[in-house]
């Protein structure tokens, strides 16, 4: 379900800024010394994905829609965030609600807009998967190129497959 233009899309952002403490201006890769652009509460990891080969980035979608499938009990959502674009809550088990698609909005120049659902490679945006409770989930900055996970949920389930998607782990 897009949640794009409600106030549930004002909501969640605020969240993630509030509970997650996203700083959208942290952009040196690999600096601990310094701000982060994330301040999660609880267990995290962080993974540099840089190195990544196209058969790796194909795995990374394969294997973290079954990883969110998992993770997610049963009737469980997840938003999808695309930061300044399109914003789904979503059902990981169903694959046919991530899909992108045209949205009618005569607002919108040409009618409406492509609502896109993102890719869990962040390839020039900030995308973001968060359990509809923000229990877990996975952050990936574009710029930094790197993958942040927190939540017991998911934390085992992707340090196990990390090396496999050619993620080194940096902290």
């Amino acid at each position: 379900m897009l949640i794009d233009h409600t106030p549930l899309y004002n909501e969640v952002w605020e969240r993630v800024e509030r509970e997650l403490g996203f700083r959208p201006g942290v952009v040196r890769m690999h600096d601990f010394s310094g701000q982060l652009p994330f301040d999660l509460p609880g267990a995290y990891a962080v993974y540099g994905i840089e190195d990544m080969t196209v058969e790796q980035l194909d795995l990374l979608e394969e294997l973290a829609w079954g990883i969110f499938a998992e993770a997610a009990g049963v009737g469980e959502r997840v938003y999808a965030l695309d930061w300044h674009h399109s914003t789904f809550l979503y059902d990981p088990r169903n694959l046919e609600e991530q899909q992108s698609f045209f949205v009618e909005d005569q607002r919108y120049m040409g009618g409406g807009y492509f609502a896109y659902f993102p890719s869990f490679y962040p390839d020039g945006d900030y995308y973001f998967f968060i359990d509809e409770q923000f229990r877990f989930g996975y952050l990936g900055h574009p710029w930094r190129r790197e993958v942040w996970i927190f939540g017991e949920a998911l934390l085992p389930r992707f340090e196990q497959v990390h090396q496999r998607m050619g993620w080194r782990r940096l902290r």
